[in-house]
């Protein structure tokens, strides 16, 4: 079964137009309800989720069927960021199923890595997850500097190994560049981890740094070190397979799901 991980944009509340008092009055029911924000890692037990949906048809006055969903965070300025679900998500989202692509990990800088956390027994603590979170002008720029280093570079003296992800790399470089670029700069880019985690072995979760891995990849790269760089892309490419792999097997007999709601879609 297919494990997915997920790239989400938050737009900044104050900028939304259409359907501004609507997601102001969901917000803020959603926090009354839930004494917090409704992140894409939420979950829920048994009929928690149904109980809420029937509390907030009643606080908004509309039937089930019109009322749209969003994830939302607030940032440290006070302002709220959302993102919505549903028929219009995929303007917002992107999924990757069982792999991350190497092109989005370009988007962030290895210092906004952040983990979930869960209970691990006796008052202990230990990350379940990876995030990442950046705003849309840094991503932006990080994005068209990458590419402008690598038109600079002499294709002939590329080794073909190196050339051929170079060649698909770039052509998804101007592809996340085109579509990030059609929201504002204050906007926050969000990369969830999400179900691939669960094939990433705890120990190791802490040590998973592929956006570190990959800015140091394209350093060599643009420094010429192509055997270093050969070396670090057969290291890098072995171990999303590995991943890839896991996510790709099937789930062993017995093994309960957790239902997670809003789901991404």
């Amino acid at each position: 079964m297919s494990k997915k991980a997920a790239l989400l944009v938050y737009q900044n509340l104050n900028s939304i137009e259409e359907d501004n008092t609507y997601w102001e009055k969901y917000i803020k029911f959603h926090e009354l309800y839930w004494d917090g924000p409704n992140a894409s890692q939420n979950v829920f037990y048994g009929r928690e989720y149904e109980e809420y949906r029937d509390s907030l048809s009643k606080y908004l006055e509309i039937e089930h069927d019109q009322i749209k969903d969003c994830l939302f965070t607030k940032h440290e300025n006070g302002d709220y960021y959302l993102t919505p679900l549903g028929v219009d998500s995929d303007k917002y989202i992107q999924e990757s199923d069982n792999l991350i692509p190497p092109q989005w990990f370009f988007l962030f800088d290895n210092s906004e890595k952040k983990f979930f956390y869960s209970h691990a027994g006796d008052g202990a603590i230990q990350p379940d997850g990876i995030y990442y979170n950046t705003d849309s002008s840094s991503s932006k720029k990080r994005i068209k500097e990458i590419i402008e280093n690598f038109s600079n570079l002499k294709q002939e003296d590329i080794p073909k190994d190196l050339d051929f992800f170079l060649k698909d790399l770039q052509f998804g470089l101007s592809e996340i560049l085109l579509w990030i670029s059609k929201f504002a700069d204050d906007s926050m880019i969000v990369l969830n981890y999400a179900e691939l985690t669960s094939v990433i072995h705890e120990f190791t979760l802490k040590n998973e740094n592929s956006v570190q891995d990959l800015w140091s990849l394209s350093s060599l790269i643009c420094e010429g070190d192509y055997i270093k760089a050969s070396s670090d892309l057969r290291i890098y490419k072995q171990k999303w397979d590995e991943i890839s792999s896991k996510c790709g097997a099937q789930e062993k007999p017995g093994t309960e799901k957790v239902q997670t709601e809003p789901n991404i879609q």
